[in-house]
Formats: C-alpha cells, sequence, structure tokens
C-alpha cells in the first residue's frame, strides 16, 4: 500500500497544522525572565492559538480516517499504544483549557502560571514522542508475521 506522503503520520505530528511554530511561539512567552503586566494577555495570546493547532493536530489523528487508524490497521498490535495517544490528548486538551482559564484570572501567580504552562509543555514534548514511537514502531520495524 503505498502512502501519499502528506498522509503518512509523522507529516502529521510535525507538518501543515503549525502545531510545531505554535509551540516555539508559546515557548517565548515562557522565556521572559520577570513577567510584566502584559505577560499573561500575551501568554494568553499565544495559547489561543496553540489550542487550535493542537485542534487541527487531534482531527488529522482521530476518528475512522484519522491517521491513528490508519497506523492500527497497518500495525494492529498497536492499537493499545493509540488508544493511549487519544488519552493522551484528552489530557493535553484539558491541561490547556485549565491554562486559558487560569490566565484569564488577574488573580493568578505569574510563577504558578508559568510552572503549569511550562507542565503542559512538556506533556505536549512527550506526547509527540510517544507518537514518534508509535510511528516508528508501526512503519519501521518488521516483526514479521503483520
Amino acid at each position: 500500500m503505498s502512502v501519499q506522503t502528506s498522509a503518512r503520520p509523522w507529516y502529521a505530528a510535525t507538518g501543515p497544522v503549525g502545531l510545531s511554530e505554535s509551540i516555539q511561539a508559546f515557548t517565548q512567552v515562557l522565556r521572559a525572565p520577570a513577567p510584566d503586566a502584559g505577560w499573561r494577555t500575551h501568554l494568553s495570546g499565544r495559547l489561543d492559538p496553540l489550542r487550535e493547532a493542537f485542534a487541527e493536530y487531534r482531527a488529522a489523528t482521530e476518528g475512522a480516517h484519522g491517521i491513528y487508524a490508519q497506523v492500527v490497521s497497518e500495525a494492529p498490535r498497536l492499537a493499545h499504544e493509540v488508544d493511549g495517544l487519544v488519552a493522551e490528548h484528552g489530557a493535553l486538551d484539558r491541561a490547556m483549557s485549565a491554562l486559558a482559564r487560569q490566565a484569564a484570572e488577574t488573580s493568578a501567580d505569574a510563577e504558578t502560571l508559568r510552572r503549569r504552562a511550562l507542565d503542559m509543555l512538556s506533556g505536549l514534548t512527550r506526547h509527540r514522542q510517544h507518537v514518534a514511537d508509535v510511528v516508528y514502531t508501526a512503519y519501521a520495524v518488521d516483526i514479521g508475521g503483520e
């Protein structure tokens, strides 16, 4: 089965949805040495596009026609791992939603907000590595018999 370049799982993880760029832009906000009065607004301004890019990423990966379905079709042994990736999507989405609510609260401590943002980014980084591991296992590891 030949798969178009744009339909390959690794392309969706890093490609047209702009997730990588959104992560980089969001990370820049967190590099500010000491958050000032406008920092919270700037954080929210970078979080919204990140959430949108993540939603597009989820749409490209989940569901009957998503990339994860393709992975399971090609390597059924990875169904449990793919279920884990989908669960991580839910956890990351909840973390981003909570962060957006906290950023909107003017009474929220900026350092606590920064720590939570870094935790969310760490989770997103781990997720992207999990995706890479599953894709590698599905397409590069030949165990025979499938």
